[in-house]
């Protein structure tokens, strides 16, 4: 199975040219400013891609992530999409666990 990972594209994830392959996995952080409108745009652009799985994990700048209730993201998010939010899935043996939690550096761990 050939994998393509990407992360942190701040809204410019249209910019980028993919490798062909089996499964895609965005680790976060596409929006940049958090916002509902830009969370829609990309999750349009994501599901059109030519990948058997597509596989969306929020990140820390994906603020509308945090303020929309589990139901209401089920709602935006299209079927042939995986979010993984403190869950994980298993596809053709390979086990994925997705998290938005980021450590705070601050506190120095």
């Amino acid at each position: 199975m050939l994998i393509t990972t990407l992360s942190d594209t701040h809204m410019k994830h249209r910019k980028i040219a993919l490798p062909k392959g089996d499964m895609i996995i965005h680790a976060g952080d596409v929006t940049a400013n958090g916002r509902e409108g830009e969370v829609i745009s990309f999750l349009r652009w994501f599901a059109q891609l030519d990948y058997t799985y597509k596989i969306f994990i929020a990140g820390n700048h994906d603020f509308f992530f945090e303020e929309e209730a589990e139901k209401d993201l089920k709602k935006i998010i299209p079927g042939n999409i995986i979010y993984l939010n403190d869950s994980g899935v298993t596809i053709e043996g390979l086990h994925i666990w997705g998290s938005r939690y980021t450590l705070d550096v601050r506190l120095g761990f």
